[in-house]
């Protein structure tokens, strides 16, 4: 079930270092990491994703700006979006959705929409639906064999055989 829910819109991740983590990969201008596996908990994972150009001195140690973080938990096939957090001098470059689809092909992961989601999450699957390297789908609810494949609306996404928010509804992300 997918309910609207407003955010504060300005977040500041600071600086982080690379301590304890491992490198998915490079993309988009960042580099992208996830926790190592003794760092989290079983069934969930936190990626994080570094400005490696934007560096500061802390205590002697380099640090790194971290532009976005995101939480995931396994919860059947798909890995549920807990938390996607993106620092307030990266909005607007789309990076939550380069992060997301960049994940499905790396990781080879099917991604499921959170249970709680601000209009700035509802954008984002709004536009990851547009993407054409991506299928979304929905559920009209958790053991429900009804699906949807919904479209893209103005701000949000629209589904055509069921409502998607403020329902029992599930959305998935795959990488097509």
């Amino acid at each position: 079930m997918v309910e609207r829910i407003e955010m504060n819109k300005s977040v500041s991740l600071g600086y982080g270092n690379l301590d304890d983590m491992e490198l998915v990969g490079r993309a988009f201008g960042y580099d992208i990491y996830v926790e190592k596996e003794e760092c989290t908990f079983q069934g969930a994972i936190v990626i994080w994703v570094y400005d490696r150009n934007v560096t500061k001195k802390i205590c002697g140690e380099t640090r790194f700006r971290i532009a976005a973080m995101v939480e995931l938990s396994k919860e059947g096939g798909a890995w549920h979006v807990d938390m996607l957090r993106v620092d307030s001098r990266y909005k607007g470059q789309n990076l939550a959705v380069k992060l997301y689809r960049f994940l499905m092909r790396k990781m080879d992961i099917t991604l499921m929409a959170g249970t709680s989601q601000s209009a700035g999450g509802r954008a984002v699957w709004n536009k990851l639906a547009k993407s054409p390297s991506v299928v979304i789908y929905a559920k009209k609810s958790p053991y429900s064999k009804v699906f949807d494949f919904p479209k893209t609306g103005k701000r949000e996404l629209v589904g055509k055989v069921f409502d998607l928010y403020d329902s029992d509804a599930e959305i998935f992300a795959v990488a097509g």
